[in-house]
């Protein structure tokens, strides 16, 4: 009897793709929690992906992920240019401020270096940051992706996606 046939994960080279939106319900942090909503949507048919929302990095962990898997976390940033601004790091380029600071628990910077050590992800980590308006805090009513910032988003991610 013939083995099945692989699915469309196993058969990617680069594994399973996992896209976290890092957030919380509060302010411009809701960026990245919008921004996984709605590449959710837009990528809905895509088997090779699961795209959550992640109230802290070490959230991940939550996820089934294997070395194969590729993963792809959208937060929100600051200090990076004007409200809108959608900038990609892969981990070792995190800004000092990111790798410093976070309300996330265990920093973004923290967790990543955790999943390397464990080896996870070997098929590849990026960021992309979005920059929320300066005056931003948790009184400040959520933002909104506009359309110009949900089509660079959308196309950075099906570049990424692409890729693996």
């Amino acid at each position: 009897m013939a083995a099945p046939p692989p699915d469309a994960t196993e058969s990617r080279p680069g594994g399973h793709a996992y896209l976290f939106g890092l957030g919380s319900p509060h302010g411009g942090d809701r960026l990245g929690w919008l921004a996984a909503e709605w590449l959710g949507d837009a990528l809905r048919e895509r088997d090779d992906l699961t795209v959550a929302r992640l109230d802290q990095p070490v959230d991940l962990f939550l996820h089934a992920v294997t070395p194969r898997d590729r993963l792809l976390l959208v937060d929100a940033m600051r200090g990076q240019g004007p409200p809108g601004t959608l900038k990609v790091f892969a981990p070792a380029e995190l800004p000092n401020a990111a790798a410093r600071l976070s309300s996330h628990g265990l920093d973004l910077a923290s967790t990543l270096a955790l999943v390397e050590a464990l080896g996870l992800f070997r098929a590849g980590i990026r960021i992309i940051g979005i920059e929320m308006p300066a005056a931003a805090g948790p009184e400040t009513p959520p933002p909104r992706l506009d359309a110009a910032q949900a089509r660079r988003l959308h196309a950075a991610v099906l570049g990424w996606l692409d890729a693996g």
